[in-house]
């Protein structure tokens, strides 16, 4: 009888175990491995948003950073973009209907100057980020290219830019940083969604996916997750 009892058991908890991996869809190597452009503004809390919603969608989402020349090159299931959304889909890639969230591309100066335009105003980008390049080529100024929001924020506080292009969430993370930038003067250039694009073979994981996106962004995961990285 205990043997009994313990082989139905087992069958159960094994038939439990199928009917859900059911809904789970099936990826090589156990996990979607997302690329992200290195020094584009992708911060810690974006990607932990994404591997949220890869929980609740029963998927392992695993970020992995690289320079954006590089990134055709990886054996990669897509791509986590925070620039502009794209005009095209991108062949071969579904971009999924949901951003992870939307930023304010800025432009920032220092208090008690002119907003920086002309060929003579030196603008500071992040090497990578398109959507700034474009607003400064917009104003009629020169990007001057950085690595990172670090090295942007501590040229922009010595004084050796007459501005800069950012996401607003990177400013606002780092400005605690940078007591000399508290009172900067900005102007809101351009929205930034961040975009999660997969390969079109994984249809069904970016339909799990998109719902497990609005559903930590309607029960306010999301935001919490924002505020946890926030200054």
């Amino acid at each position: 009888m205990r043997g009994t009892r313990r082989g139905i058991m087992r069958r159960a908890a094994l038939a439990l175990m199928l009917s859900q991996a059911i809904h789970i869809p099936a990826l090589a190597g156990g996990c979607l491995t997302l690329g992200v452009p290195s020094g584009a503004g992708a911060g810690d809390e974006i990607l932990s948003v994404i591997r949220e919603a890869g929980k609740r969608a029963g998927l392992c989402v695993e970020p992995q950073r690289a320079p954006k020349n590089r990134l055709s090159a990886l054996p990669l299931d897509g791509e986590i973009l925070t620039e502009e959304a794209l005009p095209y889909e991108p062949a071969g890639l579904i971009a999924l209907p949901t951003p992870v969230a939307t930023f304010e591309g800025t432009l920032y100066w220092l208090p008690g100057r002119e907003a920086p335009t002309g060929p003579q105003a030196r603008i500071g980008v992040i090497l990578g980020q398109e959507w700034a390049y474009r607003a400064v080529a917009a104003r009629g100024s020169q990007p001057y290219e950085v690595r990172d929001n670090r090295q942007l924020m501590k040229m922009m506080a010595a004084g050796r830019l007459d501005g800069m292009m950012l996401p607003s969430i990177s400013f606002r993370h780092f400005l605690p940083g940078y007591p000399a930038l508290q009172g900067c003067r900005t102007q809101d250039i351009s929205p930034l969604p961040v975009l999660v694009l997969l390969k079109s073979s994984h249809g069904d994981a970016a339909g799990a996916l998109d719902r497990a996106l609005i559903t930590v962004k309607r029960d306010g995961t999301a935001d919490r997750i924002f505020k946890r990285y926030a200054p």
